[in-house]
């Protein structure tokens, strides 16, 4: 009984903590905030999907205190250069970063946004430094789509490996509409296993959408070392209709905790708790109330906080110009506002994060 009422106690604080009347952090310097882990204290690292640099915050500034380009790491190419960084796991001083694995909106190929690779985070006093590990994989996709397992169907059907594609089956395969599209990525209790959740696809079974998790068990030896994924059962969650958008493992709670949202663009979100038990689904702890247009996508848990900081991709928010000149070539609408991704001065692109939880 005594668990049941400290498990509804948790329930009810996060339903009161996703009203929008929460207080709101605005944070300078980048604008699609689609990946972040906690360092230490307040202090996080947060990844932008449209470009290759890392930025690490505190909570209450709004600037970045350090940053890092990865570009020449990840070795991306000059024409469409972003690598499309969607989800970030931390074990020990070290951070796991993940793309999205899928294609650009109009559903085509970009070598780019195919990298799996992991980096050493360095503190010194009140300094913060990151040193790339081993060599980034580009080869993911292709592992996955050639492992026999229940969702394999789905993830070929999602890649469009080996098709001749142009036209409308082109178009589908846009990462939020049928396309693979890679957004979350946690790391396991015990820091063995990596779990890789998918926005899309989903998998049907008996005329129900289930999201898709997929375990890598040797995280370590893919980046240092190249060797091929080593990957265990999918799992199969049942999220109403929703697809994973973060999810991250809470030492203060000692379960997981992960954003469910749309394939699509459309803002409807739910927060879900999981005990770690492959036999059980995940249960869900509140549909998410939030700011407007707070898009949530990075998950960050501090080990001595029983609250949960969550990031919001502001990217296509629109922000007022005083010049065409603000904006990037053709990105301006009408003559005054600009999506807040194509601001030409960096310093003005902003993305918010809140507490969920008292």
């Amino acid at each position: 009984m005594k668990f049941i009422l400290v498990f509804l106690t948790f329930l009810v604080n996060f339903a009161v903590a996703a009203e929008p009347n929460e207080i709101v952090f605005v944070f300078h310097g980048a604008s699609d905030a689609s990946a972040g882990a906690a360092i230490g204290g307040d202090t996080f690292i947060v990844a932008d999907d449209e470009n290759n640099t890392l930025r690490v915050y505190k909570v209450g500034l709004a600037k970045p205190i350090f940053s890092f380009d990865l570009s020449e790491f990840l070795q991306t190419t000059a024409k469409n250069p972003e690598a499309d960084i969607e989800g970030a796991a931390k074990t020990g001083n070290r951070i796991y970063l993940i793309t999205s694995h899928g294609r650009n909106k109009d559903g085509e190929y970009r070598p780019n946004r195919y990298r799996f690779f992991a980096a050493e985070i360095v503190t010194d006093g009140n300094s913060v430094g990151i040193k790339p590990v081993g060599r980034p994989y580009e080869n993911l996709a292709i592992d996955l789509v050639s492992t026999k397992s229940d969702v394999q169907r789905d993830l070929v059907k999602a890649t469009g490996f080996g098709l001749k594609l142009k036209g409308k089956d082109l178009e589908r395969l846009a990462p939020k509409s049928e396309g693979l599209n890679i957004e979350g990525l946690c790391a396991s209790a015990d820091a063995n296993t990596l779990y890789i959740g998918f926005r899309n696809p989903q998998h049907n079974k008996d005329n129900k959408e289930y999201a898709v998790i997929v375990p890598l068990q040797n995280a370590a030896s893919v980046v240092e070392k190249g060797r091929k994924p080593a990957f265990g059962k999918p799992l199969l969650w049942d999220l109403n209709g929703l697809g994973v958008r973060d999810m991250v493992y809470s030492p203060f709670h000692k379960a997981y905790f992960f954003i469910a949202g749309p394939g699509d663009e459309k803002l409807s979100f739910a927060f879900y708790r999981w005990s770690g038990d492959k036999t059980q689904q995940p249960v869900l702890v509140q549909k998410l109330l939030l700011p407007e247009k707070f898009t949530p996508e990075a998950l960050i848990v501090f080990e001595d906080k029983e609250r949960i900081f969550v990031l919001s991709d502001d990217g296509n928010i629109e922000v007022e110009v005083r010049s065409a000149a603000d904006c990037m070539e053709g990105e301006l609408i009408g003559g005054r506002k600009c999506p807040n991704k194509f601001l030409t001065d960096p310093n003005k692109k902003t993305f918010r994060g809140m507490w969920l939880g008292n």
